[in-house]
């Protein structure tokens, strides 16, 4: 479904946007510590989701990452297309160019259904959602504790 990239996107956003703020910024060192990511690879999306203006980043000492309060309300399926586009949503299933709800592949009206839910489910939870999720105990963000 969602590339390594952006699941990576998404569990480091909602990382930031919980244990940072404009006061108190938390690196690329220890957001890839805390979940468990590959650095390198991980400076890679946090500087595409920076130029995004989904994520907030300042460089130098005292720097590292943080999300603005109204930046919480960002919807999940801003973070898939700034990551991997939005093709999947549109793209055939079986690779066929002219396939359409007039000329379906034999996938399409089944594929349609999962992809209409997926793209209503990330088209309405926000990254403050998923983070409301975690603080009330009911999901967590990290492999390990």
């Amino acid at each position: 479904m969602l590339s390594k990239s952006c699941e990576y996107a998404m569990r480091s956003i909602v990382f930031v946007a919980k244990n940072a703020s404009i006061d108190s910024k938390i690196g690329i060192k220890s957001i890839a510590e805390e979940l468990d990511l590959p650095t390198p690879y991980l400076g890679k999306i946090l500087q595409k989701l920076t130029g995004g203006n989904i994520l907030q980043g300042v460089k130098g000492p005292g720097g590292g990452f943080y999300f603005k309060e109204e930046a919480k309300d960002i919807k999940l399926i801003q973070i898939i297309e700034e990551i991997d586009g939005l093709e999947f949503f549109s793209k055939c299933g079986m690779g066929m160019h002219d396939c359409s709800e007039v000329r379906p592949c034999p996938l399409h009206h089944d594929l349609k259904l999962f992809r209409d839910g997926l793209w209503n489910l990330y088209n309405t939870k926000s990254i403050r959602d998923l983070v409301d999720s975690i603080e009330s105990g009911s999901s967590y963000i990290k492999n390990k504790e």
